[in-house]
Order: structure tokens, then C-alpha cells, then sequence
């Protein structure tokens, strides 16, 4: 009986901090992207290009203005665990890409939202740049963090 406890205490801790991480982190991840998704829905008459190109820029309007924004997500406990397990064994770690995906989408949100505040309606030659930030924190035991960085040029489009 006594061995019994002791494999549920011992066992179970960890199974229980990793699903309380798994719940958190998902909780967290969706409550991020409906705000995303808010946001994104009232800049969607945004037009926005990777290129260099202003598509009918409006001379009479304000002159162009360089954007920036950064963004810097940590991956939760579980996708970190995930993440260890995947690389012992190989392939991609697709833990990793969905938290990517998250910091890459808000930089962008973030330069629309800048844009917009400044009166354009149009964003030309964005451009977005992966840094990673916790170097080789996977040895050392700390949190995995990723920053976004992005830029555009805002300008106001005659449409």
C-alpha cells in the first residue's frame, strides 16, 4: 500500500503539473487569438504587400512613415516538454511552430494598428525577422522565447 502512495505521489505530480501546464497554456493561446481575431476584423480594409511598390499612393495625403514593432512570446511548460521530447527522438516541433505563428501574426496586427493610428490605410514592404532570445536556454533549463520583429512603410492609398 505504502508503494502504492508513493508511485501516485511520484508519478503524479509531475502528470498533474504537466496538464495543469497543457490547460493554462491552451486557455491562454485561445483567449490570444479571439483578441487577434477582434483586432484583425475591424483593420481588415487594411491593404497591406510585402513588396516595395506603393499601390495608388494619394500624393495630397500624409508623406510615408516607417513602422516597427516587436513582439517576444515564451513557450509555455508543456510545448517546452513537448519540444524536449521531440528533439531526444527528431522531427519538427510543431509545439514551437504554433507559438511562431501567434508572435509573427501579432508583430503584423501591431504594425496595422500603427498604421491605423497614424490615418493610412495602406502598409507596403513589410518585412519580418525570427530572433531567438533565450540562446541556448534548452541546456540551461529556462524558458524557450522567440521575438518577432517586423516593419513596414504606412502610407495613405487612394484605393
Amino acid at each position: 500500500m505504502a508503494d502504492l502512495i508513493f508511485l501516485a505521489i511520484y508519478f503524479g505530480g509531475p502528470v498533474l503539473l504537466l496538464g495543469l501546464a497543457f490547460f493554462a497554456g491552451n486557455a491562454i493561446a485561445k483567449r490570444h487569438e479571439k483578441n487577434m481575431n477582434d483586432r484583425q476584423s475591424a483593420l481588415s480594409h487594411m491593404q497591406i504587400s510585402d513588396i516595395s511598390t506603393y499601390f495608388n499612393p494619394d500624393p495630397t495625403g500624409t508623406p510615408p512613415l516607417l513602422l516597427h514593432s516587436e513582439v517576444t512570446l515564451g513557450i509555455d511548460h508543456f510545448r517546452g516538454f513537448l519540444g524536449n521530447l521531440k528533439n531526444i527522438f527528431g522531427g519538427e516541433v510543431r509545439s514551437y511552430q504554433a507559438t511562431l505563428d501567434r508572435a509573427r501574426r501579432e508583430a503584423i496586427l501591431r504594425i496595422m494598428e500603427e498604421a491605423h493610428s497614424h490615418g493610412f490605410n495602406a502598409i507596403a514592404n513589410l518585412r519580418v525577422a525570427f530572433v531567438d532570445v533565450s540562446g541556448n536556454a534548452t541546456l540551461k533549463k529556462k524558458a524557450s522565447m522567440v521575438t518577432i520583429q517586423a516593419s513596414a512603410t504606412g502610407y495613405l492609398s487612394g484605393q
